[in-house]
């Protein structure tokens, strides 16, 4: 899930291709249907495309069947290259009597292969003739989409996001939108503050996880002058800066509880008065809160106040895992790429795709197959930390460039929620310093420096990407790898050491940095 800054309320984000016609007017539910999703293609415009499938027990697909163009895509055979047959509890998937490759979740179809009802709800990625890449996955039929609010995909389940969205937006009730790290809940507060009668009003957006326990209070209601040492004047504070729009507060689970009860009096009441005393203050604000959290089990063990759980809670939007909707990982991800891409001069890298026919594209598709395979432990985020760091990797290169951070972040296994893992808290409290003495140690494998950190490795590669932060082998000049090169007369080992930066990610930066060396 993300936003398209282009798009407005009202308006598609240019990315997404369209969906079927569709009566907006319909009732919800009706039937479950599977379908086939382009998630990539060499001409992107296709991307987004989806063929409904006739009902089952059986269907054979062929060229000229939807999505497909029985002319343009000529990698796949006139005669029925695969058959999707429902058995019961389960969906079978069986290659036909053609030439055309297939590869299914990752592994060839070369006889017939069973799914379960999960995995098919999920989402099976299907690898064509090495050219396309589609996603067979369940649609309600009749189709029925409304207005994107601004956000990228076009899934069931971002369409019942969007439907809550709607439908919490004109209220003022508190509401608390909970999912994991990077599914998207700052969009999807934002879209309920656009969407509602307060869009024009004042919106504050904060993280718990920047405000210190010792001057939160301050920090929330305000304080006047001289309440405690340093304080030379009078202070609003968030509520107030927020008077009449709404105030998001993300991370709500590392709120100190003194905090947190205070917080409650303040929806109870609409006052705040600030820290050291003077008047209170009506305040009419709306406030939208997320967290990645188990409130439940924190206010089982005594971390989280029940009285502040109850009032929170009682409109809530649970967001789904990017592994749980797989196909929108095309539209979501050409979108990344089309906005990397023109920040390095190069906004027009994929769209010649479809006019070198002779010649394989920038993304190849089983490149991207792997990548739509991915687990995604941080969900939305890490697909667009992979195309950050594919454009990263490839600048000036006709063709993608898989680096040692790339491969790395599609290996990674997905999350385990297990009681004693690291909190919010504990990551956000990790410093540059912190990490690069790690890294150092861990002669700057990432993995292993974020285990010994208690951290997930996209913590550190966010801070790699952030300047002045903690150096990449990707921010290399040339100049600096070819120079290290001949003082050390081409030991990776010493390079390494020598640069502060892992091992496999310099070898291929000194592979990038050759190539153009003798293109010149």
């Amino acid at each position: 899930m993300t936003d398209d800054p282009s798009a407005s309320a009202s308006e598609d984000p240019t990315t997404v291709a369209s969906a079927p016609p569709q009566d907006r007017h319909q009732a919800e539910g009706g039937a479950i249907r599977y379908a086939l999703r382009i998630l990539w293609h060499r001409d992107v415009r296709r991307i987004g495309n989806v063929g409904i499938l006739p009902a089952l027990p059986i269907t054979a697909v062929v060229r000229r069947s939807p999505p497909f163009d029985p002319i343009e895509d000529t990698c796949l055979s006139r005669d029925p290259f695969l058959s999707i047959v429902s058995t019961g509890r389960e969906l079978e998937i069986r290659p036909g009597n053609t030439r055309t490759v297939i590869a299914v979740n990752g592994t060839g179809l070369h006889s017939p292969r069973a799914f379960s009802a999960g995995e098919a709800k999920a989402g099976i990625i299907i690898l064509l003739g090495n050219e396309i890449v589609v996603c067979l996955h369940q649609v309600r039929v009749p189709v029925q989409r409304g207005p994107k609010l601004g956000l990228v995909g076009d899934s069931d389940v971002m369409e019942d996001i969007r439907r809550q969205i709607r439908e919490v937006a004109s209220l003022d009730s508190t509401v608390l939108v909970r999912g994991e790290t990077g599914t998207g809940k700052e969009l999807v507060a934002a879209a309920i503050q656009r969407e509602g009668s307060r869009a024009d009003q004042p919106y504050v957006q904060v993280s718990m996880t920047e405000v210190p326990a010792e001057t939160a209070a301050s920090a929330f209601f305000g304080h006047v002058r001289g309440a405690f040492t340093g304080a030379t004047r009078d202070h609003a504070g968030f509520f107030v800066e927020a008077d009449g729009g709404t105030l998001f507060l993300d991370e709500i689970a590392l709120a100190p509880v003194p905090v947190l009860n205070m917080l409650l009096r303040v929806t109870e009441t609409g006052q705040v008065r600030p820290v050291g005393g003077g008047r209170t203050r009506k305040v009419r604000v709306r406030l939208i809160c997320a967290t990645d959290e188990k409130l439940e089990r924190a206010v089982r063990e005594g971390k989280f106040p029940e009285p502040v759980f109850q009032r929170l809670s009682r409109l809530q939007i649970r967001l789904p895992l990017l592994r749980e909707r797989r196909e929108d990982i095309g539209s979501l991800f050409l979108h990344f790429l089309r906005t990397d891409l023109a920040d390095v001069g190069e906004g027009g890298r994929l769209d010649e795709d479809r006019l070198r026919k002779d010649e394989a594209p920038w993304l190849a598709a089983p490149d991207f197959a792997r990548i739509a395979l991915a687990a995604f432990p941080g969900n939305v985020r890490t697909l667009k930390n992979i195309a950050s760091r594919l454009v990263a990797s490839s600048q000036g290169e006709r063709h993608a460039i898989f680096n040692e951070r790339v491969e790395e972040l599609i290996a990674a296994p997905p999350s385990i929620d297990e009681p004693d893992r690291p909190t919010a808290g504990r990551r956000s409290k990790v410093t540059d310093e912190q990490i690069r003495r790690t890294l150092e140690r861990h002669n700057h494998n990432v993995s292993a420096a974020a285990a010994d950190l208690g951290i997930h490795r996209d913590t550190i590669y966010e801070r790699m990407d952030r300047p002045h932060g903690v150096r990449s082998s990707s921010t290399l000049s040339d100049e600096e790898v070819l120079a290290s090169r001949a003082r050390h007369h081409a030991d990776l080992d010493a390079m390494a050491a020598d640069l502060g930066v892992s091992r496999k990610g310099l070898a291929a930066r000194l592979r990038q940095a050759l190539a153009r060396l003798k293109g010149k």
